[in-house]
């Protein structure tokens, strides 16, 4: 179910910049519309895009985009689907307490 949560936020980003949109809060905007009533899952996934094995097979695969998932450049789209689900999920006063001030959603990649 997760690995299926994962490659659908990557289908939804490679479809994003199919469609010509390449504005990071409007393809998270997308993400949003296509996960509204899946969260938990869309956040797991996005927090296990977090972690040195999701980086490395990043950067190693060496495929241009489109042919690898997902690249560095996604970074700011995660980062921004990160914190708009986690407030989403929990409320802006758990971010900033967990998150905002150890500045962990900012280390994705």
């Amino acid at each position: 179910m997760t690995e299926q949560v994962a490659e659908s936020i990557v289908e939804c980003i490679i479809e994003c910049r199919e469609k010509g949109i390449k504005d990071d809060k409007l393809i998270v905007d997308e993400l949003m519309t296509k996960f509204d009533g899946n969260e938990d899952d869309f956040y797991w996934a996005i927090e296990m895009m977090n972690t040195g094995g999701f980086r490395a097979s990043i950067m190693s695969s060496g495929n241009p985009y489109p042919k690898s998932n997902i690249k560095i450049e996604d970074n700011p789209i995660l980062k921004i689907a990160f914190k708009k689900y986690w407030i989403h999920l929990k409320g802006e006063d758990h971010f900033i307490k967990n998150y905002e001030k150890k500045k962990k959603w900012r280390n994705i990649f």
